[in-house]
């Protein structure tokens, strides 16, 4: 973590505990200590990440209760945390439009985005 870190110390999480945070998260998702390092790296970066949702086969349960979160309410996290490149239901284009931004930020951002997958997608074996 270096940098400046307003966005850690302005939740009140001092630096020692937000790296314990990032390596008990990188090891309940069963990455490498490195991965709990890039993890602490990004967060603590005061520029917004851009993230690109994708929803498989799913029910929008996800994005449902993201929109009725109340601690980050999706305002802050949307306009002061994370730079939302695309969401297929939050999106106010739609039909071929929707998918030509996605292709968009895919390319953009390539290397640099958060994907999240909400949903499952099939794997034929």
């Amino acid at each position: 973590m270096t940098g400046d870190n307003t966005l850690i110390t302005s939740h009140g999480i001092n630096r020692r505990d937000f790296m314990k945070l990032c390596a008990a998260l990188a090891a309940t998702m069963g990455l490498s200590s490195k991965a709990a390092a890039e993890m602490a790296e990004s967060v603590s970066n005061p520029q917004r990440p851009p993230v690109i949702w994708i929803g498989a086969q799913e029910c929008t349960g996800c994005t449902e209760s993201l929109l009725r979160a109340t601690h980050p309410t999706v305002e802050n996290l949307v306009l002061e945390t994370i730079s939302l490149e695309y969401h297929e239901v939050l999106s106010a284009a739609f039909g071929h439009q929707v998918e030509e931004n996605k292709h968009h930020a895919l390319e953009k951002y390539k290397g640099q985005y958060v994907l999240v997958v909400d949903g499952f997608y099939p794997i034929k074996r």
